[in-house]
């Protein structure tokens, strides 16, 4: 696994997913955020084309 970036938060780095897709493993540093904003972080992350990625789970449908 290689560093690709580190930030505020974190740090990210890339991953392959089954091998051969590339991915970025985002870390995070222990009481650098709310646990709201960590998940409100990971929703955006996993669906990031959603309104500028910042609708939430709930608000998907």
């Amino acid at each position: 696994i290689q560093e690709i970036g580190s930030g505020q938060f974190g740090v990210v780095h890339l991953g392959y997913w089954i091998e051969k897709t590339k991915v970025a493993i985002k870390t995070i540093r222990e009481g650098a955020m709310s646990e709201e904003d960590f998940i409100e972080e990971a929703q955006v992350t996993m669906y990031p084309d959603w309104a500028g990625g910042r609708r939430s789970l709930a608000q998907r449908g």
